[in-house]
């Protein structure tokens, strides 16, 4: 009893600075004022009612729909068929692609960024919202390979080769048989990937336009004049947004199965 006491106050203690911006923001987003401040100058919603009327805040957001959307097509089209076949390489070569597809993620995002900035302009899409999705699928793509990857080594190898003995052919198998066994994992690594690609700010702040802003480089630009509480009812919109995705992965994709394994 003591031992879980004392792990309830060391994650409660742990949570606090995490949370407390979020709450801060949520509560000034409240504010009567005209400048974001705490404690409130009186409470009201109205920066809420402007925020849902608001056409470029809404932009913003089918903007970051659109980059996580790509992102998870682009994650589940290459990831798959990357998991599947790691396991089939020796185990060095494995070892060795493994890294090279993780590259990523392995090397700075802003180093990652403007290596894309500059590719992007030499082959002329700079500006283009589906090159910043490809570009942000690429930082994201190790969690689709790395939860794809773990679902098939927790697949039972007889199972396939048991399908075939039964008269099932190579579709058949992978249809009926690996897929299923497969879809925890999927599903997991697209629910990852979604959320850390709408909620990614350098690369999109590197890529994107003031024609075509993601929803944190918005939010992050109307930082630069005087923070008004409508940028707080956005910063909260928003992470509600990023909180019910993220409960969605933990309520169904059970991320833990496959991020923490032993």
């Amino acid at each position: 009893m003591k031992r879980v006491r004392l792990a309830t106050v060391v994650t409660g203690c742990a949570l606090i600075p995490l949370l407390a911006p979020t709450v801060l923001v949520v509560i000034a987003s409240l504010s009567a004022g005209e400048v974001m401040t705490f404690p409130p100058q009186g409470f009201t919603t109205h920066w809420y009612s402007e925020m849902f009327t608001n056409a470029a805040v809404w932009t913003a957001l089918g903007n970051s729909l659109y980059v996580a959307g790509i992102s998870v097509v682009v994650n589940v089209v290459c990831g798959v068929p990357a998991a599947l076949a790691l396991p089939t390489v020796g185990r060095y070569s494995r070892t060795l692609f493994t890294v090279l597809l993780s590259l990523g993620l392995s090397s700075p995002t802003i180093v990652t960024a403007f290596a894309y900035f500059d590719l992007y302009g030499q082959l002329g899409v700079r500006g283009s919202l589906t090159a910043v999705a490809v570009a942000v699928a690429v930082t994201c793509f190790p969690f689709m390979l790395w939860t794809v990857l773990a679902a098939v080594e927790d697949t039972d190898p007889n199972l396939v080769p048991a399908a075939a003995t039964l008269g099932a052919d190579p579709v058949e198998q992978f249809l009926f048989v690996r897929l299923p066994l497969l879809a925890p994992g999927i599903v997991t690594g697209a629910l990852v990937v979604f959320v850390l690609s709408i909620t990614d700010f350098v690369v999109s702040q590197v890529l994107t336009t003031i024609d075509n802003q993601t929803l944190p480089v918005f939010v992050y630009s109307g930082l630069r004049g005087a923070i008004s509480p409508a940028l707080g009812a956005v910063s909260a919109f928003f992470i509600a947004v990023v909180a019910l995705a993220f409960a969605v992965v933990l309520r169904l994709g059970k991320v833990e199965r496959f991020l923490f394994r032993s």
